[in-house]
């Protein structure tokens, strides 16, 4: 009996001893697999990465990888979103992320041992880092005035507002404008100076808690230049005497304006004169008789440094100091005194800029000293009756074609076209061609073989006979003189 009881106090000791032992391992083991907090080295992304962020930590001793959550700005709870193998694993790419948005981060080690998981403790040090901002895509940079230029730029998502610089060649960027607002696309420079090349760049900006944070930017940035407005020719007339009346449309910021002429629509124009006012909008000046002319304007402004600077052109207007033809007033000779001044006052209207003036033997006269033509009826002399004498050396006023810078040869084949028979000269040095059947007479007066004037001449058909048909009168020409 006695035996029995000290081999029973052997066998409880022992058990004591084994699970003493047991339950040591036990801790040991839980001990073992006990994983620290991966830190979180950072939460980054290279500056043209605006949807992803690289999380990267410190790898943990016995882990077997690692789990990583994200917390977004407007919660309070952590989404796991990847687990990833290997102790040695460092970061993870987060992509698909919105631009400048807040992601909070934190990761979590875990090992296996004898087919059980252990995790370390995760979100005691979180890292937050803000994904970028898209640079804004520049559109244009265009004139909005002579002193402003309109800067268009495409909404960056999330922005917050929008930062402006501006350079000029050879300088670095500055800052000129702030404005906030997530759809804004534009801003006014409204402190350029007409005329010179200024070059545009835009930042993106947001903030997070207090920091500002700003996108990339188009380092060659946009080219702009605030320029003159377009002038327009609202109006252009012409007178009686061919005097030319211009005007136009003012131009903001116009110091004056610039007059061409030309002879042509698409030839070459020449300055004609320059406005000095910029609020003097007409001019007024001579064109030649029977002249097309084109004109066009444009704005100019002085800068600070004494330059010039010009809009553009006008759209070209023209205007033409249309021919009379005599014949459409005065043809087939004398018809009567009454209706032969009728007719000579239609022509005297048509031709324009004439003065009437009473002279003795004359029914009617009418004159234009400037260019140089004369008009007369019922002239009374010895010789007969000269119903109708008409003196120019103007070029818009024509007889049958012909026309004061024609050539001898051409006066001659228009006239003798209209039925007139080539007399030869008379005393006075002129051609005369006298009609075959009318009681007309055209003297042709010519230099360097170029037609510089001439005289019409209708007779009474009663008097006729009484004419001398190849002589001046003299009369007349002392009268002229």
């Amino acid at each position: 009996m006695k035996e029995n009881r000290k081999y029973l106090k052997s066998a409880l000791l022992m058990c004591f001893f084994a699970a003493f032992f047991f339950f040591a391992n036990v801790q040991k083991a839980d001990a073992a697999v006990k994983l620290q907090e991966p830190k979180i080295v950072s939460v980054n992304a290279p500056t043209d990465v605006t949807t992803a962020l690289r999380v990267t930590w410190k790898p943990v001793e016995g882990a077997d990888g690692y789990i990583i959550y994200r917390r977004e700005e407007a919660s309070t709870q952590w989404v796991r979103i990847k687990k990833v193998a290997g102790q040695s694993q460092s970061y993870y790419s987060n992509i698909q992320l919105q631009p400048g948005s807040k992601y909070t981060y934190t990761v979590q080690a875990f090992c296996k041992v004898d087919g059980k998981v252990y995790y370390s403790t995760k979100g005691t040090n979180p890292v937050s880092a803000v994904t970028h901002l898209k640079t804004p895509a520049l559109k244009s940079a265009a004139s909005a005035a002579y002193n402003q230029i309109k800067v268009v730029w495409t909404p960056v998502t999330n922005a917050q507002g929008y930062r402006i610089y501006r350079k000029e060649a050879g300088t670095g960027w500055k800052l000129i404008r702030r404005i906030a607002g997530e759809q804004k696309y534009f801003c006014i420079d409204s402190t350029a100076e007409t005329g010179k090349q200024y070059y545009y760049t835009v930042r993106a900006t947001c903030s997070r808690d207090g920091q500002l944070y700003l996108s990339g930017y188009d380092m060659k940035g946009i080219a702009g230049k605030a320029v003159l407005g377009v002038s327009a020719i609202t109006n252009i007339t012409l007178d009686s005497s061919d005097r030319v009346t211009l005007k136009w449309k003012s131009v903001p910021g116009a110091n004056g304006y610039v007059i061409q002429k030309s002879n042509t629509q698409n030839g070459t124009y020449k300055k004609i004169k320059t406005i000095q006012s910029g609020s003097t909008l007409s001019w007024s000046g001579s064109i030649k008789p029977g002249e097309t002319a084109y004109f066009r304007i444009r704005a100019y402004r002085q800068l600070s440094d004494g330059a010039f600077t010009y809009g553009a052109f006008s759209t070209v207007k023209q205007v033409s100091s249309k021919n009379v033809e005599i014949t459409q007033y005065v043809d087939n000779g004398y018809e009567g005194s009454t209706a032969t001044i009728t007719k000579v006052k239609r022509l005297v209207n048509a031709i324009g800029g004439m003065t009437q003036y009473n002279v003795s033997g004359f029914d009617y006269v009418a004159e234009n000293e400037n260019t140089g033509i004369y008009v007369g009826t019922e002239f009374d002399m010895a010789q007969g009756l000269y119903n109708l004498i008409i003196d120019t050396n103007d070029p818009k006023v024509v007889f049958n074609g012909m026309k004061i810078g024609d050539t001898q040869a051409s006066a001659s084949a228009k006239l003798k076209t209209a039925g007139f028979i080539d007399g030869g000269q008379n005393p006075q040095g002129y051609q005369t061609f006298v009609h075959r059947s009318d009681p007309e007479i055209v003297f042709v007066g010519t230099q360097g073989g170029i037609v510089t004037t001439y005289q019409y001449v209708a007779i009474d058909p009663s008097l006729v006979s009484s004419y001398s048909r190849f002589a001046m009168p003299r009369q007349y020409v002392a009268y002229r003189r």
